[in-house]
């Protein structure tokens, strides 16, 4: 995680610090670096869906001659972030967004600076203030699901379905090997707590970390398994003195499986108490059309419905 935010420093620096002659270019490799790490890239992604139209954006404030953008945080990003990439696309240099008398100065580079301020610096502060919410655990996870979905999701499943009964523990292997790999120690299989044994517990910074595992099918593994596999997480984490603890939900049904949850921050959690349970669900049935193609059959599933004794 380190590594990334220092890499994510230096690009962001490259764009501030651009003269006319350099930033077209650096804005080209800071954009061709989102799309590079799977963490990223997933952000960048829902940032960039369904972005506002930046041609009438841009005509308004050559209109107006003056630089107009949204009041609301999220809308504004995404304006900043429409116009840069439609600069992008049409190979204009940014000094040219304020070239229509906004700005008091006629030099280039000056210009330069004072758009990158403008429209650059509010995307920046979102994808810092999104990269700043994970923590190194849940970067891991991330990433895991994002390398699940996009290129294992098919062998996974495969094998999920050779044998439904031992499934769950397949996934659940699978997932600690990748966190092994990740530089996670597990000094036992399945360690035993004062409740019975937690899936996986392994130790970050010196700090036990609980996750369970569960997989839906929405047949025998259902709403209420997703349910007691986030009781037992509770229980994990206040067995272990723990503030949080994490549930992976491995989604093999066809449905779009979604949580309704009252803290709306990414990733997805609930709070139990004074503890902190944190979602990741990883989709892994194999649609032969794109979500916006086929006929999406979504499951909801809300916070009073987990929050229900079993």
């Amino acid at each position: 995680m380190s590594q990334l935010r220092s890499k994510f420093e230096n690009r962001t620096r490259d764009v501030l610090y651009s003269r006319a002659d350099t930033a077209l270019t650096n804005l080209k490799i800071f954009f061709e670096f989102l799309n590079g790490d799977l963490l990223l890239r997933s952000i960048f992604e829902e940032l960039s869906r369904n972005l506002p139209n930046p041609e009438p954006l841009v005509l308004q404030m050559k209109t107006t001659r003056k630089i107009i953008l949204p009041s609301i945080y999220l809308e504004k990003v995404r304006a900043c972030l429409s116009i840069l990439l439609h600069l992008v696309e049409k190979n204009e240099e940014p000094w040219q967004m304020i070239s229509f008398s906004v700005s008091r100065s006629r030099s280039v580079d000056t210009m330069t600076e004072e758009v990158m301020k403008e429209f650059f610096v509010p995307i920046c502060n979102y994808l810092e203030e999104r990269i700043a919410g994970l923590d190194s655990f849940q970067y891991i996870l991330t990433r895991f699901k994002l390398r699940a979905e996009w290129f294992s999701k098919e062998s996974l499943f495969d094998l999920y379905n050779k044998d439904k009964s031992k499934g769950e523990s397949i996934l659940d292997r699978i997932l600690r090997s990748y966190l092994f790999d990740e530089g996670i120690n597990f000094p036992f299989s399945k360690p035993s707590s004062p409740s019975g044994e937690v899936d996986v517990l392994s130790v970050v910074e010196q700090k036990p970390i609980p996750l369970e595992i569960k997989v839906y099918d929405g047949i025998g593994r259902s709403q209420s398994h997703i349910r007691q596999g986030l009781r037992q997480a509770f229980t994990y984490s206040r067995d272990y003195g723990e503030p949080s603890a994490y549930l992976v939900v491995f989604n093999v049904s066809e449905n779009d499986l979604a949580f309704e949850l009252n803290l709306k921050d990414i990733p997805q959690r609930l709070m139990i108490g004074d503890k902190t349970i944190y979602i990741f669900t990883v989709d892994l049935f194999p649609h032969e059309e794109s979500a916006s193609k086929r006929e999406l059959k979504r499951v909801v599933i809300d916070e009073k419905y987990l929050l229900e004794a079993n």
